[in-house]
């Protein structure tokens, strides 16, 4: 169990604008925020913040990329 919990929730309020306007002109903002997600556990991770052995921070990868396509497909139809 966690000690604190208070989870902060993140919102488009906690993104500077610049990070906001490279998002809205993206062709795939999925895209973009899963490769933000990607980068922000790949340097918490770096930092000592997520200290968890490499499998399983490659299945947290893994389901990322899972819940990704499983989203594309049901927007085309596929699902």
């Amino acid at each position: 169990l966690v000690e604190d919990d208070s989870m902060l929730i993140i919102d488009n309020q906690g993104l500077d604008p610049e990070s906001m306007r490279y998002l809205f002109a993206s062709g795939d903002r999925c895209d973009v925020l899963l490769q933000w997600i990607r980068r922000l556990v790949v340097q918490s991770m770096s930092k000592g913040v997520i200290p968890v052995p490499p499998p399983i921070l490659t299945r947290v990868f893994q389901e990322l990329s899972r819940g990704i396509v499983n989203a594309k497909d049901i927007c085309r139809g596929d699902r």
